[in-house]
């Protein structure tokens, strides 16, 4: 507190200005002060007990990198506390806490307490103290007083995509080809109506809803299970070059699967061999959740090679695969892949693979020509 910190100030200044001849009267004010300091701690651990709340929840909604999120706690007070804020600590380093304004909370009542965390990367962090500041001893100290704690999503920033003209290259594009029409993912059960959008099939109008409201609608159905793209992240790197590039590996999946989403067409989704669970209806948050979670790479650690490493589902996909990674993969499984690299390429690949150069990630990006993502 204020009033802490300038006594704090003042201990060191008469000791500074007790080292000058013929200056004793500093030592006697810095006597005084360590003698208040040596008050303060005691009566700091008495008073402190005579404030009384309950928690009921701590949360915090996921942010992407470089925003701020918010961390809210639901406080019920036992007794009248005068001032209260509200800040996090044992946390990642990449985090940083701004503590929220004092309030009065009174006997009874109920507040809700909320202070900025600011991320700077991707991960899955632990907020290991989550503190109600209260100041004690008329302002000169403060009590922490552990609210509980909490796990903080950072996900990654989506790489933003314009086009995807990739995905129907030669002959491996044929499989694509039918799920970027606008008749894809038509089901045999009828699940609602839409407003009518460039590129609809005249044969799903809904003549009904038109009458009605005079302008067109279209009719929807539900998708079949486990139709569309297959999308595959594989993060390994096999040299420190290669592990250097997850992160901007990840953003562009968090795009691509962004894109796919948009669409309805995004089927089941792995990392690695793991098969992680989509919730089509939550706008793609278990997608980014999941890239969320992902270890971040030590380009200095020694790993196995994955070289040899084939990709191989537990379940045999039915739709097309794509595989974003670092390095290509030799696989009959696998239909196109999209590979981030760093600096010129010693080899090019047919009409199944595109090569991107991660400079070109930090902005909105047309997946279409290979000589177009490449220095």
């Amino acid at each position: 507190m204020p009033a802490g910190h300038s006594a704090f100030a003042l201990l060191f200044f008469s000791m500074v200005a007790g080292l000058m001849p013929g200056f004793w009267a500093a030592w006697i004010f810095c006597g005084l002060d360590f003698l208040l300091f040596l008050a303060l701690a005691p009566s700091l651990f008495m008073t402190c007990r005579k404030t009384r709340f309950k928690v009921d929840s701590v949360e915090v909604a996921p942010v992407f990198e470089g925003e701020t999120a918010t961390v809210q706690v639901q406080v019920m007070a036992e007794n009248r506390i005068d001032s209260v804020s509200l800040s996090c600590f044992r946390m990642d380093a990449s985090l940083v806490s701004e503590e929220s304004p004092y309030v009065l909370v009174n006997r009874g009542d109920s507040a809700m307490l909320t202070c900025k965390v600011r991320a700077m990367k991707r991960g899955a962090f632990t907020i290991g103290k989550v503190s109600l500041l209260i100041p004690e001893i008329m302002g000169m100290l403060r009590y922490g007083a552990k609210a509980g704690s909490v796990e903080m999503l950072v996900c990654p920033r989506p790489t933003s995509i314009s086009s995807f003209d990739f995905l129907t290259w030669g002959s491996s594009g044929l499989v694509f080809a039918p799920l970027l029409t606008s008749g894809f993912a038509r089901g045999l059960d009828f699940s609602g109506v839409r407003e009518y959008q460039e590129g609809d099939s005249l044969r799903d109008l809904h003549h009904k809803a038109f009458a009605r409201y005079g302008r067109p609608f279209t009719k929807e159905f539900e998708a079949e299970r486990g139709a569309g793209i297959v999308l595959v992240l594989d993060v390994n790197g096999n040299t420190v070059r290669e592990r250097s590039l997850q992160e901007d590996l990840i953003r562009l999946a968090a795009g691509v699967g962004a894109w796919f989403m948009e669409r309805g067409i995004l089927g089941r989704f792995f990392i690695g061999d793991e098969e992680i669970p989509l919730n089509v209806s939550d706008g793609g948050d278990s997608l980014f959740a999941a890239l969320a979670r992902i270890p971040a790479a030590n380009p200095f650690k020694k790993v196995a090679s994955t070289a040899n490493h084939v990709w191989s589902p537990a379940a045999r996909p039915m739709g097309p695969v794509l595989r974003l990674g670092l390095h290509r993969e030799e696989n009959p499984l696998i239909h196109k892949q999209v590979l981030v690299c760093s600096g010129t390429p010693r080899e090019q690949h047919g009409d199944d693979t595109l090569l991107v150069h991660h400079s070109l990630l930090k902005e909105k990006i047309s997946l279409n020509r290979q000589e177009d993502l490449l220095p």
